[in-house]
């Protein structure tokens, strides 16, 4: 396996990484209220985490996770959460990537799910069909080739980041250094690269969600990527395009939301609950918001009210709620 494979800068991977790079500063020069950053990251973490875990076959969305009872599904991504989280308290700008670091990042994501540490037998890549699609190299190879990348990513070589952490993923992936969680840890490997090189915008973006919308050729750039790296590199570049433009869509809009302000996440959440579905009761809110207590519940409503977002239909514990604005 060479590493880094061989590639060029065509002026298609040219251009995206101009394209992405006026995000970045774009995202740098806007003034945004404190409140929304919050939450733009916070929405961008579980994003991430979310299709991460749905490429792997998780079946949890945005919609379900806080109530469901899978608590292995949800700790898969949970896990997911916290690894970001640690990169983001934990990784410095310049810090050196090792071995140790590689181990740390698995150990995270897998958690109470399986069994952590370099592979120590051989492995193969399943279809959905059963068949085995790519057999990665064998255990005694693993050490040398992860050494060898770390080579590649602490080296100066590569000036573009974001082109050192999509290689660095592709290359992770093919030496396959799991018995599970490769794709999970692979993926986080962009933003730990992104990271040390201080190149992160000032949001998480969810790159995830595009490759999980766009799985097949995920895993089919995956799989020629070796050979036709330019190839993998632009379709990767575009989403990574694609996720960056959707937040500051999503920062417009929030932007917009001038009444909204200053709202706290929960009693934001529970107010376009309302508007979305015009008319609700108590026990419709509670069972959206099972880990909250009835009385917390009831004084968010209370404040939605006494601010005029929302009206209060009835005085009994029967009442039913209403969006005003």
């Amino acid at each position: 396996m060479i590493i880094p494979p061989d590639y060029q800068i065509t002026p298609d991977i040219w251009e995206l990484l101009v394209k992405i790079d006026s995000q970045r500063l774009l995202f740098q020069t806007l003034t945004i209220p404190a409140i929304i950053k919050e939450k733009i990251q916070r929405v961008g973490y579980l994003k991430s985490s979310l299709y991460s875990a749905r490429i792997e076959g998780n079946p949890l969305s945005m919609e379900d996770f806080s109530n469901t009872h899978d608590r292995l599904k949800k700790r898969e991504v949970n896990n997911l959460l916290n690894t970001a989280s640690w990169i983001d308290r934990n990784i410095k700008t310049q810090q050196l990537l090792d071995r140790p670091l590689i181990l740390k990042i698995h150990d995270l994501v897998m958690k109470d799910i399986s069994e952590r540490g370099f592979r120590k037998e051989m492995g193969a890549i399943f279809n959905q069909a059963g068949v085995a699609v790519y057999l990665p190299p064998p255990p005694e190879k693993i050490l040398p080739l992860i050494d060898r990348l770390l080579y590649y990513l602490n080296a100066p070589t590569e000036k573009f980041p974001l082109i050192k952490g999509l290689i660095g993923h592709l290359v992770f992936e093919k030496i396959h250094p799991f018995i599970d969680g490769n794709g999970r840890t692979g993926r986080l490997l962009i933003n730990l690269i992104l990271k040390t090189a201080n190149y992160l915008l000032p949001f998480s973006i969810p790159f995830e969600e595009y490759l999980d919308n766009h799985k097949s050729d995920y895993y089919w750039f995956l799989d020629i990527g070796l050979k036709q790296t330019e190839d993998y590199l632009v379709f990767m570049l575009k989403g990574y395009l694609v996720q960056s433009i959707k937040i500051k869509e999503q920062i417009e809009g929030e932007m917009n939301k001038k009444p909204l302000l200053l709202l706290p996440p929960r009693q934001e959440e529970i107010y376009h609950l309302i508007q979305d579905h015009r008319i609700v009761s108590f026990d419709f809110i509670r069972r959206r918001f099972l880990k909250v207590p009835a009385r917390t519940l009831r004084y968010d409503l209370k404040k939605l009210a006494d601010a005029g977002y929302i009206s209060k239909i009835g005085v009994t514990k029967n009442s039913y709620y209403t969006a005003r604005k």
